[in-house]
């Protein structure tokens, strides 16, 4: 700015001090503040990412295991040699009762009867007559048809007699009711 300010011209007012080295204000109309922002790419985004087992993502060039030396545990294989171990602390053989497992006895089954299986009680059809039924009862009046329910003469009370009823009966009275009126208009002769 090569003229003077207002103040220093009427020398009426005093500028306030800054609390900066002094330099005069310059308004920041004139000036851009980030060319770049606004001109070219604006966003770029980074780079596919590529996914590998390789030691390259890591700060490490070889793979350190947790825990140096530390050997594979298979649980059954252990569970298994636990069991071998068991057995050998045994003295003898297994347990084995004296008289042996009972055998089953259910429907059908006669074990441990005195006089053996019993041929009534077999399971297998007898050779016979085939059955014959009776025949029915004498019938005196045939069965009721359906529920009750629409049909007259069922019920304990006295059946509804029918009337009849016209479905357009309002519209017939108007009709009737309009001609009527019609006719007793006086004709008008053109």
């Amino acid at each position: 700015m090569a003229g003077k300010t207002d103040m220093e011209r009427l020398g009426l007012f005093q500028e306030m001090g800054y609390t900066t080295i002094g330099d005069r204000y310059v308004g920041g109309g004139n000036k851009s503040f980030n060319v770049s922002a606004h001109k070219n790419k604006q966003m770029l985004p980074g780079g596919s990412k590529t996914r590998s087992s390789n030691q390259v993502g890591y700060f490490d060039s070889k793979f350190n295991r947790v825990l140096e030396g530390e050997a594979y545990s298979d649980p059954v294989k252990r569970r298994r040699q636990e069991r071998i171990q068991n057995s050998k602390k045994n003295i003898g053989k297994a347990f084995l009762p004296s008289n042996g497992d009972k055998k089953p006895s259910g429907n059908g089954n006669h074990y441990g009867t005195f006089s053996g299986p019993v041929s009534a009680f077999s399971p297998v059809k007898k050779g016979g007559k085939q059955y014959k039924s009776p025949g029915k009862n004498v019938i005196t009046n045939p069965g009721k048809i359906g529920t009750g329910y629409g049909f007259v003469g069922l019920t304990l009370g006295k059946g509804y007699t029918y009337s009849s009823n016209h479905f357009d009966k309002g519209k017939e009275l108007r009709v009737r009711e309009l001609d009527e009126h019609k006719k007793a208009l006086p004709t008008q002769e053109k």
